[in-house]
């Protein structure tokens, strides 16, 4: 009876509609927000909910890490001291896979939600094993410092070897401004740009952002592709040729 059903959804919508049915609930906010390129097209960009508690601050981080706890900490302009926080492990690992500094989020304290950046993520790679995560509360209206990830895509439309000198960009805007991510699409590109710098960003259409970030600092450049000398042997076998 479940794959006759599931065969007429296929029918009647496509493939699409049974898969919603199986895909997991993301706790999550969408806004609309303009991609970073000269496109006009608006896409739907995620600001994630992250459960967490206060945190206890007789108990010792290294005890909370090893009762499965993640520490951080929550600091504003409007609170009155910052807020010591702990996080289940699990969650705060699928929170900084999908996350990086600069990001919004949706802190959920149980009788309260905050909305935050994350300006910190102390991570020890050797240990696998994050140290905390820190977050700054927002205020409607109040200028923050922070930073954006800028992001390459289809590299492989370049006319050489695309090497990334800067991986964000720092700017100062109030939370209504504050960007996602910088997006910047080989397909679009003139051929001719062997390289990018921080004032050939496009600012997406509507957002107000002063950007801290030197605006000739080089964010790519393309490289030629080795020849490995297959010019000069070319131009040997010409001279041979020549001569004979």
């Amino acid at each position: 009876f479940v794959k006759a059903v599931e065969r007429a959804f296929l029918i009647m919508y496509g493939p699409r509609a049974v898969s919603r049915k199986t895909e997991r609930p993301e706790d999550q906010t969408r806004i609309a927000m303009p991609r970073p390129n000269k496109e006009k097209q608006e896409e739907q960009i995620m600001i994630t909910t992250l459960k967490a508690q206060k945190r206890d601050t007789a108990v010792k981080a290294k005890k909370l890490r090893r009762d499965g706890f993640t520490t951080g900490v929550l600091y504003g302009r409007e609170m009155e001291e910052s807020m010591p926080l702990q996080f289940d492990t699990k969650d705060a690992m699928r929170f900084i896979g999908k996350n990086t500094k600069g990001a919004q989020v949706v802190l959920d304290l149980g009788d309260k939600k905050v909305s935050a950046i994350v300006k910190d993520i102390d991570y020890n790679s050797m240990q696998r094993q994050i140290m905390s995560l820190d977050f700054q509360a927002l205020v409607a209206g109040e200028t923050v410092a922070t930073s954006v990830q800028v992001i390459l895509e289809n590299e492989d439309a370049a006319q050489g070897i695309v090497e990334q000198t800067l991986n964000e960009v720092h700017y100062k805007a109030d939370p209504a401004n504050m960007l996602d991510t910088i997006v910047i699409d080989f397909k679009t590109l003139s051929p001719d740009v062997r390289e990018f710098h921080v004032k050939d960003l496009v600012i997406p259409e509507g957002k107000t952002v002063h950007i801290t970030t030197p605006e000739d600092t080089l964010i790519f450049h393309i490289a030629e592709y080795a020849n490995n000398g297959e010019d000069e042997v070319a131009e040997d076998s010409d001279a041979d040729a020549a001569k004979a």
